[in-house]
């Protein structure tokens, strides 16, 4: 019995021990947790002064800025606008200047009937009221686009065509002639000598081979470089006198023909006379 007693005795002192030990452990974990809030209040505290303070100063610096740009923008007079469209860049410059504009290159772009470097448009247009101080941006010319006329003369008449359209030019009036040198269908001439400069979509008439002439109809031959001899048997056998005249060449074998008239593949059935410019070498 005295054993049993005992043992209760202890068993109960423990008991009050483990309480006592957790007591102070819920008081401290208590303790630390509220340590923890108070703490983090009072980080928020001052993180929201920080913010608050920042958000004073932005505030205060939007302010400040608008007020300094207004009163510049003000400050100025207003002014009209001059008109710069059609002058020159350098011209355009001194004339703003003087009333207190800048000027700001917005671009160029191709125009055949303004002069390169010429202003073409400009903006704020010409008579606008305006704060003094303002950038007018203009838009210079190019220009007219130069053109090189193709050689026509030996192609068909789809492929000049084509030629022209690669060119950016266009295909005029289409004239047929007998000709002894080209077959039917080819082009013989063309009235804008290959190689010269033209505008953008200017037009280039030709004229085509209607093939051999039919009989009775009698085409100049081609003398160039040929013995004045032959020029005067072809014009026996067609009842056509010959005109000669002479030039003189260092080169040129003398009684060669350097130049005719009429030209090849010219009807001159009923001509009477053609000339001939014959070479007379000196040496």
């Amino acid at each position: 019995m005295a054993t049993i007693i005992i043992h209760r005795q202890i068993l109960s002192a423990t008991s009050f021990s483990e309480r006592r030990i957790k007591n102070r452990l819920e008081a401290r974990i208590e303790e630390k947790l509220q340590q923890i809030i108070i703490e983090g209040k009072i980080l928020s505290h001052k993180l929201s002064k920080v913010f608050i303070a920042l958000a004073i100063i932005g505030t205060a610096i939007y302010f400040a800025f608008n007020m300094i740009m207004s009163s510049l923008v003000h400050s100025n007079k207003e002014i009209v606008t001059p008109n710069v469209v059609g002058k020159s860049l350098y011209n355009a410059l001194e004339e703003l200047s003087k009333e207190g504009f800048g000027i700001k290159k917005d671009g160029e772009e191709p125009n055949q009937n303004v002069p390169t470097g010429t202003i073409l448009r400009q903006n704020p247009l010409a008579g606008m009221t305006v704060r003094g101080g303002k950038i007018i941006r203009v838009t210079l010319s190019q220009g007219g686009e130069i053109i090189y006329v193709p050689d026509l003369i030996g192609q068909t008449i789809r492929s000049a065509d084509i030629a022209l359209r690669y060119a950016t030019l266009v295909m005029g009036e289409v004239s047929r002639k007998f000709s002894i040198f080209a077959e039917k269908g080819i082009v013989i001439s063309q009235d804008t000598v290959a190689g010269s400069k033209v505008d953008k979509d200017s037009v280039v008439n030709i004229v085509v081979s209607d093939g051999m002439p039919p009989e009775g109809i009698i085409l100049m031959p081609n003398f160039i470089n040929k013995n004045i001899e032959r020029a005067k048997t072809w014009a026996e056998e067609h009842g056509i006198n010959v005109n000669v005249k002479s030039e003189e060449s260092s080169n040129i074998e003398t009684n060669t023909i350097t130049e005719q008239y009429p030209a090849a593949d010219t009807d001159v059935t009923d001509e009477k006379n053609i000339t001939v410019t014959v070479a007379v070498n000196l040496e």
